[in-house]
């Protein structure tokens, strides 16, 4: 009887260990996950400024032509330049988001996951906490019923 109740009781520090184990492994991943998209966003800002600077000089140009009237070659130059990195930074920016948005989705499908193992290894580790209480229950009673059980037998043996 003892034997089975430290299996028990061996099991549930096992599977103590183990949710601890899920739980650090978790949280650890999301601090990761949470670091990466900190850099991603800090990429995407820094594009953004660049961009917001790319377009305020643009927008400087296009007022010195309007008050002017006159376009020079060196202006029209500039101006598709400033064009063309728009377009690969805005095409560099749409594949990065589409890479983060990915990343998002995988993190919350994995999320999941080690949400429902948690609730599996808490379901578990109430099972058997009541095989425990229950084996617990059992070692007290065993005594009880054995002192019960021993005057009746003694008076069959002194009966035979």
């Amino acid at each position: 009887m003892e034997h089975c109740f430290d299996f028990s009781q061996d099991e549930l520090d096992e599977l103590r260990a183990e949710m601890e184990e899920m739980r650090d492994s978790y949280l650890e991943e999301d601090v990761y996950q949470l670091q990466e998209l900190r850099r991603e966003l800090d990429r995407a800002n820094k594009n953004c400024r660049i961009l917001q600077y790319r377009l305020r000089k643009a927008e400087q140009k296009s007022l010195k032509v309007a008050q002017t009237g006159h376009v020079d070659g060196e202006l029209i130059r500039s101006l598709e330049q400033d064009l063309k990195v728009a377009k690969d930074v805005s095409v560099r920016l749409h594949h990065e988001l589409e890479s983060v948005e990915e990343k998002r989705v995988k993190a919350e499908d994995e999320n999941e996951i080690l949400r429902q193992q948690i609730i599996e290894v808490e379901v578990s580790k109430q099972t058997l906490q009541n095989e425990l209480d229950k084996l617990k229950e059992v070692e007290v009673n065993v005594p009880l019923l054995w002192k019960q059980t021993l005057p009746h037998k003694r008076q069959r043996l002194e009966e035979s």
